[in-house]
């Protein structure tokens, strides 16, 4: 499995910040499969009878590029959608999204597909178009567990054009609080980290979504 190496650099908060600088477009982005959740993950019985497993996970490929200015810590998103699905509409169509998953401890320990567990929690980082850039910060111990934290330190900027999404989300590398609620990053460390993209126009919302299914290594230039 690709590692995702967070480079080093020297550029502003604001530079990085913009989904649209230049910076982004000239970076060799990781490409990162994912696939619809299962069914049988899916705690509702309703989601369970009107689904089409088969038709869960539009997006099947993320694009990943990941910076720290030894400040604040940067990702940078790409994936395809036909239309941009900014708000809740009609009936089966609801906001696009894009979420970034951190184990609190070891991958070995954690499962990615359940979010955690009681013993070995989540954190996770949840971007959608209504949110107005300021996206939440969450903590899971497990399926339909994932609670918002009353305070996000993250931020994001996105535009769409050319039937694709272009996002940038970043927080502080550590944030003073609650330890149990958002993971720290450290230069010259590695962190586990996965992704989860949902396709509103596809009736994608809550567990319904494509996430990529194995952890990877996320580490930090020192």
């Amino acid at each position: 499995m690709e590692k995702i190496i967070c480079k080093k650099t020297s550029k502003s908060n604001g530079e990085l910040l913009d989904s649209d600088n230049a910076f982004w477009k000239s970076c060799a982005k990781v490409k990162v499969e994912t696939t619809g959740t299962p069914l049988a993950n899916q705690p509702s019985p309703y989601i369970k009878g009107v689904y089409d497993e088969k038709k869960i996970g539009a997006v099947k490929e993320l694009s990943v590029f990941s910076v720290h200015n030894t400040e604040n810590i940067f990702f940078y998103f790409e994936w395809s959608s036909s239309n941009p699905n900014r708000e809740i509409g009609d009936i089966n169509v609801f906001p696009d999204g894009l979420g970034v998953l951190f184990p609190f401890g070891a991958i070995d320990q954690t499962q990615i597909k359940e979010m955690g567990s009681k013993e070995y929690p989540t954190n996770s980082w949840y971007w959608r178009p209504d949110f107005k850039e300021k996206p939440k910060n969450q903590v899971a111990h497990g399926l339909s567990t994932s609670t918002y934290t009353k305070k996000s330190s993250v931020q994001s900027h996105s535009s769409w054009n050319n039937k694709a999404w272009r996002l940038v989300m970043s927080r502080p590398l550590k944030v003073s609080g609650k330890d149990e609620e958002t993971v720290e990053f450290k230069p010259g460390g590695t962190i586990g980290i996965g992704f989860a993209v949902w396709e509103g126009n596809n009736g994608e919302r809550g567990g319904v979504k494509a996430f990529s299914k194995e952890w990877r290594e996320l580490v930090l230039e020192g």
